[in-house]
């Protein structure tokens, strides 16, 4: 098992081969913390025997997640990456969504809208509530909303403090409403309902917790709120 440490220095030894439990890796800007993560998936898959479907792995760009395959093919081989979670935040909570789209009244067909249809939709809604939209620009209306979503904030529990947010409020419920009615999610809600079910769905939970013992993740100190969550 020596070779899984070839080329690491002692401190990058020590987190590849740390024992059970969380481990948080500080390092600056290129010192090797994804090669670390690299290692430290295949140490728990040849040294320490641990099932390569329990190990998940989450980075936050899909080059990186697809590097972070390509080096573990090379180590590891093919057949135990195919049956590892590896992947962005988004792209693996995508994965869990369809699986378990019927618990959010979804098909598993369901449309992920990108900017451009989330836009539409925007100014869609601010026309059925009779807003002028050079006065509530629909990019400025999407970013609150957006940014709700990021930390969890459903419409209803929305901090109302000025006309403007209130404004954002109506906006978020029947921008929520026009995707469902679309069998639609945006980029945030793929997020954003994973955490939920994660908090109030037992049984789904319970999956999760059975399936992924190891979650390793790069760039940790970038998650927002729904992220960590």
């Amino acid at each position: 098992m020596e070779r899984l440490l070839d080329g690491l220095n002692s401190q990058q030894r020590q987190a590849v081969t740390a024992g059970d439990g969380p481990v948080l890796v500080l390092a600056g800007p290129g010192s090797g913390k994804t090669c670390v993560l690299v290692h430290r998936v295949a140490w728990l898959i040849q040294a320490r025997r641990v099932p390569s479907h329990h190990i998940m792995a989450v980075t936050f760009t899909n080059k990186a997640a697809r590097e972070m395959r390509e080096r573990l093919i090379q180590i590891v081989g093919s057949a135990e990456v195919s049956s590892l979670t590896v992947g962005t935040f988004h792209s693996i909570c995508a994965r869990w969504l369809r699986r378990e789209a019927q618990l959010l009244g979804l098909s598993r067909g369901f449309t992920i809208f990108d900017a451009d249809d989330q836009q539409v939709v925007m100014k869609a809604v601010l026309k059925s509530l009779n807003l002028d939209e050079k006065k509530y620009k629909p990019s400025s209306i999407h970013a609150a909303i957006s940014k709700a979503k990021n930390e969890l904030i459903t419409p209803e529990d929305y901090p109302v403090q000025s006309y403007f947010d209130e404004i954002v409020q109506r906006a978020y419920a029947r921008y929520n409403a026009v995707l469902r009615e679309n069998n639609a999610l945006d980029f945030d809600d793929l997020l954003t309902e994973s955490a939920r079910l994660l908090q109030h769905d037992e049984r789904f939970r319970q999956r999760a917790q059975e399936r992924y013992i190891h979650v390793l993740v790069d760039e940790f100190q970038d998650t927002n709120t729904a992220q960590y969550v």
